[in-house]
């Protein structure tokens, strides 16, 4: 499933990366854009600003946000104006009174206006980077399962057709978080109980993909491929807070070794997670693919994988719960628990760095182009700076480049079943990016 590519020097990339467009242009000069659509939930349309709304709207050349596809036309979900409790704070003199008030005001609580941008829309600006031509849309719905959708039942109700479509050339697929998980994990010698339905998860996929694969044939045009996102592993599954300023805070928590905190007191609980999400989309993957051989080819975009790597190369915090974390390491999750207040605590969904670092896998893996290649979001000197999704989501271009080093050996090399406690990765990244850094400059 993965693509084996050697890695070049930094600055070569500004060419190499438009080598993958050849592959994908027909004989033609005027080509068609590539139709990509995107199904999740608040993962992929992003639950906080700006990584929410970038790149959404109603213009042609934005996300084609298609439940909101006009203002007068916004699913319910979608409309209204945004409560942001962050900038806005609710009475109490500390934190936790601030939560209390929160939980008791309803109306006071964030909630997630559209249209839709996302992670979808972080992609698009990638793709504009690279000089390619997509047309990306999203149908997410927050807390939407891929079940939920086959079923075209509950939230998701209406929106199976949106997806069984013949319009698409690339079909990008999220389910929530702890689904694909085992049903139960060990920790420390004792077997927990998690949220995880890893069967339902696999019928989803399969189930979505024939949905799709019927469409085209009816159409009688080639099957859409099709990307399984593998989400990131959630902090408040493995870490308690002692930090009143960092509480796990919201319905959704429970006791350590609760169904929403099942991996608290293994010795690496991201790790750990993030290796079962891994083992359950590489499984969901193969296993359509060996029942369903004239189906749609599927990859996998190891973005939870990307997480851990970053982690371990002391670009990112492990634990976002602590009073201090190293100086200079950012946070992959959402930090604001005000605005996370109150269905899901902190250390959840992803900040803006995390939604840009799974953003930078899903076009490696979707595309083939190299994010290194991207120059445009590392290079304040680059006339498209400016328009970069790095400058629009406050991201440093040396963050940025780090971070796109890691989403691209990810992908390089992430497909082969990992460790629990190492995953993928790259214990020598951090040298990577000195001689990256020392090809640049030459």
């Amino acid at each position: 499933m993965s693509r084996h590519r050697t890695t070049h020097p930094f600055l070569v990339h500004a060419a190499l990366g438009f080598l993958p467009i050849l592959g994908l242009l027909p004989a033609t000069a005027a080509a068609d854009p590539i139709n990509i659509l995107f199904v999740g939930n608040s993962f992929t349309h992003g639950r906080y600003g700006p990584v929410r709304t970038y790149n959404g709207g109603f213009a042609d050349d934005d996300v084609h946000d298609l439940l909101c596809p006009s203002p007068a036309s916004c699913s319910s979900a979608e409309q209204g104006t945004q409560v942001n409790p962050a900038l806005t704070p609710p009475p109490g003199s500390t934190l936790l009174q601030q939560l209390d008030y929160l939980q008791a005001n309803p109306s006071a609580q964030y909630n997630e206006p559209g249209p839709y941008g996302g992670v979808p829309g972080i992609f698009l600006q990638f793709t504009r980077d690279a000089g390619l031509d997509y047309s990306v849309s999203v149908v997410a719905v927050s807390s939407a399962t891929l079940t939920g959708y086959l079923n075209n039942t509950g939230s998701e109700a209406g929106d199976l057709p949106l997806i069984e479509s013949s319009a698409w050339n690339k079909v990008v697929l999220q389910d929530q978080s702890f689904r694909p998980l085992p049903s139960t994990i060990t920790v420390n010698g004792h077997s927990v109980a998690t949220r995880g339905d890893p069967a339902g998860f696999e019928s989803a996929v399969t189930g979505l993909i024939n949905g799709i694969d019927a469409a085209d044939k009816t159409a009688g045009k080639p099957n859409a491929a099709v990307t399984l996102y593998e989400t990131q592993p959630l902090a408040s599954y493995g870490y308690t807070s002692s930090n009143p300023n960092a509480p796990i805070f919201g319905s959704s928590t429970s006791p350590p070794g609760g169904l929403n905190a099942p991996y608290v007191g293994d010795p690496n609980p991201i790790a750990a997670m993030a290796s079962d999400l891994h083992n359950a989309y590489e499984k969901a993957a193969s296993d359509y693919m060996a029942s369903n051989p004239t189906g749609s080819s599927v990859d996998v975009a190891l973005a939870g994988d990307a997480w851990v790597s970053a982690i371990d190369a002391g670009i990112a915090v492990q634990d976002p719960y602590l009073t201090t974390n190293p100086p200079g390491e950012v946070d992959l999750w959402d930090s604001n628990a005000l605005d996370a207040c109150c269905t899901t605590p902190i250390g959840y969904h992803p900040s803006a760095y995390g939604a840009y670092l799974s953003a930078l896998v899903l076009l490696d893996e979707t595309t083939g182009v190299n994010p290194e290649s991207l120059l445009p979001e590392f290079d304040p000197s680059n006339p498209g700076y400016d328009d970069s999704a790095a400058y629009a989501l406050g991201i440093s271009p040396e963050i940025a480049w780090k971070l796109a080093i890691v989403a691209q050996e990810t992908v390089r090399v992430g497909h082969a079943i990992p460790e629990p406690g190492s995953l993928v990765l790259l214990s020598g990244i951090a040298g990577i990016f000195v001689v990256r850094k020392r090809r640049a400059r030459r």
